[in-house]
């Protein structure tokens, strides 16, 4: 059997755990420290707290074609500095405005450099035990997802904002050096294949996992936003372990499956993990008990847990060497832009009706998402399928 846990593969874990903490270690405390630095209102804070999500989509389809086009390391360390660099900008700021333009920046920089490290850790996993090594990956990140905002609000909390984005920094100050040991192989590019075309940009091979990705991330979106208030609205306690369980749900079937992904058992896989999080969502915005309200939580993550890795390999499996970045740029572009939208449409739609009916909306397109794929996205994905 291929070796799994070489040097690359740990220290592009690392990297990316570190990448992510940052990330979610500043998320909570953002809307605190803008209102506390600027005295801006909920509706001010949303827009700046926003263009970090634009930025981060506005260059996904860019980071594959860079990330496809130019050395992967340089460019993956480069847009790392960028986003760490950004850390001091929010403490520096002297305005909304240029506290905006580095709110945006910093999109740009965790865009590309997360889609670039993604991309690195394809190149470096044996193709036989990729799926198990993806779903390892993703750990770091639901890892950095559990213990960020706890740290992040545990120093704001104790010894304000400073303190937190320091830690930040100097996170992102070890993963920036853990990046140069990273070796990297070369790939070759198709000497025939247009330098400039869709397909630099986006995978149309993927256009159905895209799709997925754009239902799925649509239902978690108010997920991350409405939770606390759904929890409110039905007198729910244990909103901030709601999330806690869908850390320890994802992590638990990524861990315990990883290896099946490579065994033939993809599409089955993926098709349980939809099932999984549908159902939850159908229970808890039904029954607003507090056990199914918990219980839903750990089914979500569960079955999260097999869907990220699951598309990702699909993602790649359908792409050509030299289509890597790319692949995996539409996957996060998908799930980003899914988010987005379900957001903006989740608010609105809990104050017409109500937040049970929101979540409830969101379990009926995950159903939709997962007959889709049924249908439609698994036996493409087969008939398709290059690796």
């Amino acid at each position: 059997m291929e070796k799994l846990w070489s040097r690359e593969f740990v220290l592009v874990g690392i990297t990316n755990f570190l990448l992510f903490f940052s990330f979610y270690e500043l998320l909570p405390i953002l809307p605190l420290y803008i209102f506390e630095k600027f005295q801006a209102g909920a509706a001010i804070s949303g827009v700046i707290i926003s263009l970090y999500t634009i930025g981060a989509l506005f260059c996904r389809p860019f980071a594959g074609f860079l990330v496809d086009s130019f050395p992967r390391k340089p460019l993956y360390l480069l847009m790392y500095l960028v986003f760490s660099a950004m850390f001091i900008g929010y403490a520096a700021a002297g305005t909304l405005f240029v506290l905006g333009v580095i709110r945006f920046l910093h999109g740009v920089g965790f865009g590309i450099a997360s889609t670039a490290g993604s991309t690195i850790v394809i190149d470096v996993l044996p193709s036989s035990r990729r799926g198990e090594g993806i779903g390892y990956f993703g750990v770091t990140t639901n890892l950095a997802f559990a213990t960020g905002p706890m740290t992040g609000m545990f120093l704001y909390e104790a010894y304000g904002a400073n303190p937190v984005i320091a830690l930040s920094v100097i996170l992102c100050v070890i993963g920036l050096i853990l990046i140069f040991p990273i070796r990297t192989k070369a790939k070759p590019i198709k000497k025939d294949t247009a330098p400039i075309s869709l397909d630099r940009f986006f995978l149309t091979r993927a256009i159905p996992q895209f799709v997925n990705m754009l239902f799925i991330g649509f239902a978690y979106g108010p997920l991350t936003n409405y939770v606390a208030l759904y929890a409110e609205q039905n007198h729910l306690s244990g909103s901030g372990f709601f999330y806690a369980l869908i850390a320890i749900g994802l992590i638990t079937s990524r861990l315990l499956t990883g290896k099946l992904i490579d065994r033939g058992y993809l599409t089955r896989l993926v098709a349980i993990g939809l099932s999984s999080v549908t159902a939850a969502y159908f229970l808890f915005s039904l029954i607003p008990n507090q056990i199914v309200f918990l219980t839903a939580a750990f089914l979500i993550g569960a079955g999260l847990g097999l869907v990220f890795p699951g598309y990702q390999t699909m993602c790649v499996n359908l792409a050509r060497h030299d289509q890597r970045g790319t692949a995996t740029s539409t996957y996060l572009t998908g799930w980003d832009l899914g988010i987005g939208i379900g957001i903006l449409v989740g608010g609105p739609l809990a104050e017409a009706f109500s937040y049970s009916t929101m979540f409830l909306f969101c379990a009926a397109l995950l159903l939709v998402s997962a007959v889709f794929f049924v249908k439609k996205t698994a036996p493409h994905y087969l008939k398709n399928r290059l690796e």
